[in-house]
């Protein structure tokens, strides 16, 4: 008893400074935009850079390296089981939206978590700590690059939810907000920093191209029009980068010459691999850091705020905090320990801890696109400052997932 006392104290020590950890990162990123040495307008730039260049450069690697034509299977658990709880996410933001009459924001806060730059950075924190030994098998190194890629996977599925289904959740889709700009860029023929590049001539045959394009696509029936519409709006940067890193995987000639040794067929991976990697690198901490100066506006006195309903913020953070910790780790557990997810004690714990954690940082962007009004902005800004600012708590789930994987493991 007082070994497994230890034991316990240890995991939770260990789970608490890794949350310290990631919540010191956000105030590293408020400290800067405090100080001002990093720009508002900027910080847009740099997050659309790590979203749309450095996280695909990050699945490609990661996952590309991990995934083979003998793992492929493992991964199934993580498409089936990250469908799932955002589906069921999604069900419960919208019945406590309705019972509760709150906010429409209040959908996807409770059905989009922050599943990759938070995700990644606390597993890179908790093998610093060293309590992943006892699930690891020997290798604490690989046990960590094989949660990184689950990580990914999950994060690649919801992404891809929420850019397809987010502005839908807010009650205004892409398509209507791109025509909205579109009309406003031709409202006028002053040049701009939205005014294109193109020399004259070109740029007519490329808009002759799309408005033929347009003609199209309103000719179809309504049906096919959403449909394609659907289609579109769920191809975004990191989905590519998965898909990438897929064919790579699965191509046996070409994950050796990505990720071989060079003595082994691996001509890539000195020059080509090495420097995808290197960018890949910038996505975790970097996107952490931009997040916090992000959110560090919305603490502003002067700033006027919108609504936050107390029962709103905590109907969020009772399912993304305490109901989905208690649902993912029993079950999760009971799969493992009846043999259906493999026998990798990693993908278990990262399963457990896949659908627990604050709302996606990309809820800001979808108030953005609905065209709610500034304090409507701020008081989402706001209300996501204090998820993140609470985020240590996730410590306790931590735990509970790794006690619960290792209990998994030796039954």
């Amino acid at each position: 008893m007082p070994d497994s006392g230890a034991s316990l104290k240890q995991s939770f020590l260990g789970a608490l400074q890794a949350s310290l950890s990631v919540l010191l990162t956000l105030r590293y990123g408020a400290l800067a935009a405090k100080l001002r040495l990093v720009h508002p307008g900027s910080l847009g730039d740099v997050s659309g850079l790590c979203m749309k260049m450095f996280l695909p450069a990050l699945l490609i690697t990661s996952i590309g390296r991990q995934l083979t034509l003998e793992d492929f299977g493992d991964y199934a658990p993580i498409f089936i089981w990250a469908i799932l709880y955002t589906s069921a996410s999604i069900a419960l933001g919208a019945l406590g939206r309705k019972l509760l009459n709150l906010p429409d924001w209040i959908v996807p806060a409770v059905a989009f978590n922050n599943t990759t730059s938070l995700s990644l950075l606390l597993t890179q924190s908790l093998a610093a700590t060293g309590i992943l030994k006892g699930i690891a098998g020997g290798d604490q190194v690989g046990a960590v690059e094989r949660a990184k890629s689950y990580f990914l996977i999950n994060s690649m599925v919801s992404n891809t939810l929420m850019f397809a289904l987010g502005p839908k959740l807010m009650g205004k889709t892409k398509s209507e907000d791109t025509e909205g700009g579109d009309a406003e860029a031709q409202g006028g023929d002053d040049a701009s920093e939205d005014t294109s590049l193109l020399p004259p001539p070109l740029g007519a045959r490329v808009h002759s191209v799309q408005s033929s394009a347009h003609r199209r696509f309103t000719a179809l029936p309504r049906r096919v029009q959403h449909t394609l519409s659907f289609a579109g709006d769920m191809i975004n940067p990191p989905l590519i980068g998965a898909i990438i890193a897929v064919i790579i995987g699965l191509s046996p000639p070409l994950h050796r010459a990505f990720f071989a040794n060079m003595e082994n067929g691996g001509i890539f991976h000195a020059w080509l691999t090495s420097s995808i990697s290197n960018i890949g690198d910038l996505f975790t901490a970097l996107q952490m850091f931009v997040v916090g100066s992000q959110l560090c506006d919305s603490l502003e006195p002067e700033e006027e705020v919108g609504e936050m309903p107390k029962r709103g913020i905590a109907f969020v953070w009772g399912v993304r905090f305490l109901f989905w910790a208690c649902v993912a780790i029993p079950a999760v557990y009971w799969l493992a320990k009846n043999n259906r997810l493999g026998d990798d004690p990693m993908i278990w714990f990262s399963m457990m801890l896949m659908p627990v954690g604050p709302s996606a940082i990309m809820m800001s962007s979808l108030v953005e696109m609905s065209g709610n009004s500034k304090k409507d902005k701020m008081a989402v800004a706001r209300f996501l400052t204090l998820s993140y600012a609470i985020t240590p708590i996730i410590c306790f789930v931590v735990v509970g997932s790794l006690k619960a994987s290792e209990m998994a493991a030796k039954a």
